[in-house]
């Protein structure tokens, strides 16, 4: 599970810090805020990061992060089914195998760009379609495969 190093907070806990009502206000000496409730035109500031209430809700970065917590599961499955998963490999070398799942990839790649252009400039808090989400998961867990099969091709070569 993950976990915030400092805090040990897991993010599939429904606290503050997971909240996408979170301001972090910290360098600019006003401490870590609540932007549901203002108080004189400010965010009022919360009790504390492991302090909940009934406005709590998600963030997008701690969504991205339980999804992709997820996506980690479907690669414990044993390689073969995973590469069954993406190409059809029967009867083909390493190699042509190592060439398809490429091919997906480089055919993905344009779209995730966008993805990752969409949350890299809203800096975390974006929301992010199923369909989006789904696209990334599946662009990061071909990357893991490539890099598996690989890993795999360099030890026949070894042996």
């Amino acid at each position: 599970m993950e976990n915030n190093q400092l805090l040990n907070i897991s993010i599939d806990e429904k606290v503050c810090y997971n909240c996408k009502h979170r301001i972090w206000a910290v360098a600019i000496g006003q401490g870590v805020r609540c932007g549901n409730e203002f108080i004189n035109g400010w965010p009022k500031p919360i009790p504390g990061l492991r302090k909940s209430c009934e406005a709590f809700e998600v963030s997008a970065d701690i969504k991205r992060k339980l999804c992709l917590k997820k996506s980690k599961q479907f690669l414990l499955d044993s390689l073969s089914e995973r590469i069954h998963y993406y190409a059809s490999p029967k009867e083909k070398t390493i190699e042509e195998i190592l060439n398809e799942l490429n091919n997906l990839l480089d055919e993905r790649e344009d779209s995730v760009g966008g993805i990752n252009r969409i949350i890299k400039f809203q800096r975390g808090n974006v929301e992010l379609t199923k369909e989006q989400e789904l696209e990334l998961i599946e662009y990061n867990n071909l990357k893991i495969l490539i890099a598996d099969v690989k890993a795999l091709k360099n030890w026949v070569n070894e042996n």
